[in-house]
């Protein structure tokens, strides 16, 4: 519609966006200048913008179309202005699927986005926009290595809390509260016999952590903090914060996991890191060490960690994703020694989620504006 403003209310993501349609790219207006939040949101999470801004890439032009998923991890947000741009709202894939067709973005989680038939259909899509960190569904698909579409992700922004909750697993399996709290039901949980797992204290321990990125640069700074000697793994390079006393290459995580008392996995799932903790790799483990994942299920092959957990391989885990997911009430892995399973809640919290819209909005406002983009994947490491 031209000459006026149009509202879109987003209900389901609590997201208010004034669009307004124009009749060229002239005629769109600059868009507002980066809040203030959402700069010392980057800085602290790291997030690291492309080298190259979008206008500067071959024809660029201003977007006209966003299609946005009306269900996601986002809740409220302040209304943003967006000159220029009409958002769609869908529900669902299929519903995508029908509106891309002339859209220069889509905002939705990795499965949605990624979807086949939605790449078929997006004849000009030049943006996606991943509303959590992993990307998996969206590796090896040839529309995506097409010039001058840029995906995003948002890596390292629930990183802060899903570290408290990597720290929490820790806690209560060196306090065996996975033994108390099972007995509380029938009124055992005075007994001091803690049934093979020995409370352990932490201070002096060492903590492995495997991938050193957002969340996993979180977790070793809360476990230095509590006195720990905190060793890790990246895929990129050496170097590491002060914090950490040694980082390793991703190639190294065999011979270093015999060092750990914990080992806490933030990986990503790519193919190198798919079934990566596999039966020799547990029983590469000190027998008294943890094993806490939350980064992706599909990095654990579940058999192996069972087998390992009720074998005294390992003493305990701490599970926040699962393969497969969400787990069957049957499945073995509910029943394994010494395991606390929660279900893949880790970035929830009573914060909401106040940081990925910050993120998104600015996301928006640089897109609009033809700007460098924020963690833009690189499918060559697949994150």
């Amino acid at each position: 519609m031209r000459g006026f403003r149009h509202a879109v209310s987003l209900a389901a993501a609590g997201l208010l966006v004034v669009a307004a349609q124009a009749k060229d790219k002239a005629a769109v207006a600059p868009p507002s200048a980066p809040d203030p939040k959402a700069v010392e949101l980057i800085q602290q999470l790291g997030l690291v913008e492309s080298p190259v801004a979008l206008r500067d890439q071959k024809g660029w032009k201003a977007p006209r179309r966003i299609v946005m998923i009306a269900s996601g991890p986002l809740g409220s947000a302040p209304t943003l202005e967006l000159p220029g741009v009409e958002f769609v709202i869908v529900k669902n894939a299929e519903e995508m699927a029908a509106q891309v067709v002339h859209a220069d973005a889509i905002i939705a989680g990795d499965d949605v986005a990624c979807d086949d038939r939605v790449l078929a259909a997006a004849k000009q899509l030049r943006w996606i926009a991943v509303y959590s960190a992993g990307v998996e569904s969206c590796l090896g698909k040839p529309a995506l290595e097409k010039p001058g579409i840029t995906v995003t992700n948002m890596r390292a922004v629930a990183g802060p809390v899903m570290a408290e909750h990597s720290i929490a697993l820790m806690f209560a399996l060196s306090r065996s509260l996975q033994v108390s709290i099972g007995r509380q039901a029938t009124g055992e949980g005075w007994s001091r016999n803690f049934a093979g797992s020995q409370p352990q204290a932490l201070t002096g321990k060492t903590v492995l952590v495997a991938g050193l990125g957002g969340i996993g640069l979180e977790v070793a700074q809360r476990a230095h903090a509590l006195g720990m000697k905190v060793i890790a793994t990246r895929n990129s390079s050496h170097e590491g914060p002060n914090y950490v006393s040694y980082v390793g290459l991703a190639d190294e995580l065999p011979t270093l996991i015999g060092q750990a008392d914990v080992v806490v996995s933030a990986l990503p799932l790519v193919p190198a890191t798919t079934n990566l903790f596999d039966a020799k790799m547990f029983a590469r483990m000190k027998k008294t060490a943890f094993f806490i994942n939350v980064g992706r299920g599909g990095s654990v092959v579940t058999n192996d960690l069972v087998a390992a957990l009720n074998s005294g391989t390992i003493a305990g885990a701490g599970l926040d994703v699962t393969e497969p997911e969400p787990l069957p009430k049957d499945h073995a892995l509910w029943k394994a020694k010494n395991i606390i399973i929660t279900p893949h809640m880790s970035a929830q919290s009573d914060l909401g989620q106040g940081a990925r819209i910050t993120i998104l909005r600015e996301q928006l406002r640089r897109f609009v504006a033809g700007d460098k983009l924020l963690s833009v994947v690189d499918f060559k490491r697949g994150y």
